[in-house]
């Protein structure tokens, strides 16, 4: 079976193994349409568009499909969000939970059942990086996975460009710059990339919308791809109760990163 059902110590480069317990079949490429006329905008209009979707979506309930870590596999995913900063993912498996996680914006916990153990810590970038393979902070990724770009206060007027297809707002704010990327037809956003003072840039594709709503998603790190995410069923605006994002009861609780370093049950 899975990783986390087997006796053995586990990798070394982090928890991105707690993603890799279930293989699916992997999904097809999603197709880009033909381009239609370009639209005119302004820097401000893409601004006030970014602030009534940020406003306008504040919880999500959705069933997905993540690929992320060294195995780069498909697996089943149920996600809770909800502004400004709770996540819950349930990665379900043909015999149910396998793993739930999740945080409410201060501590982030993990709990594989079969072990009986949950293993908690800050709810840092570094420890999203270590169990998500994402390189999004956590109201960061709050933000992408409700289809808007990491808020971020600017520090100069935003500069709007054209480039090829797709129109480019620059947001310089302190110690970095955010390029959040339009197509020009429809003025969705196709990607948004980060490049901070003394931090590896960032970048998270957007794609396949339906009902104005990204499907697709990819984020990228120093190395590349570090998630993939394919959405299935979403209900946007959701009511979600907040003890969803509390961590479960456990007969043990562990530092976090010690989930790295300790043995699977068989």
């Amino acid at each position: 079976m899975a990783a986390l059902l087997r006796r053995r110590r586990l990798p070394s480069r982090g928890l991105v193994w707690l993603l890799g317990l279930v293989v699916l079949a992997g999904c097809p490429p999603f197709g880009a349409g033909r381009l239609g006329p370009a639209r005119e905008t302004t820097a401000d209009e893409l601004l006030a568009g970014i602030e009534a979707r940020r406003a306008a979506t504040t919880s999500l309930r959705a069933r997905m499909r993540l690929r992320s870590g060294l195995a780069r596999m498909w697996v089943r995913q149920a996600v809770l969000v909800r502004r400004p900063s709770a996540i819950r993912i349930d990665v379900l498996s043909p015999f149910g939970l396998a793993l739930a996680l999740g945080t409410e914006g201060r501590t982030l916990w993990a709990f594989p059942p079969q072990q009986g153990v949950r293993y908690e810590g800050p709810a840092s970038p570094a420890n999203f990086a270590r169990l998500l393979g994402t390189p999004l902070g956590v109201e960061d990724l709050v933000d992408v996975l409700l289809g808007v770009p990491p808020a971020r206060v600017a520090i100069e007027r935003p500069a709007l460009d054209r480039t090829g297809d797709e129109y480019v707002l620059t947001i310089r704010y302190r110690d970095g710059t955010q390029l959040v990327h339009y197509s020009i037809d429809t003025l969705q956003i196709t990607r948004i990339e980060e490049r901070r003072d003394g931090a590896p840039p960032m970048e998270v594709a957007f794609s396949d919308y339906q009902d104005g709503f990204a499907r697709a998603l990819d984020l990228k790190g120093e190395t590349g791809v570090a998630a993939s995410i394919a959405f299935d069923d979403v209900e946007r605006n959701a009511a979600i109760d907040p003890t969803a994002f509390e961590p479960p009861a456990a007969a043990r609780v562990l530092p976090l990163d010690r989930a790295a370093a300790a043995p699977a049950p068989s």
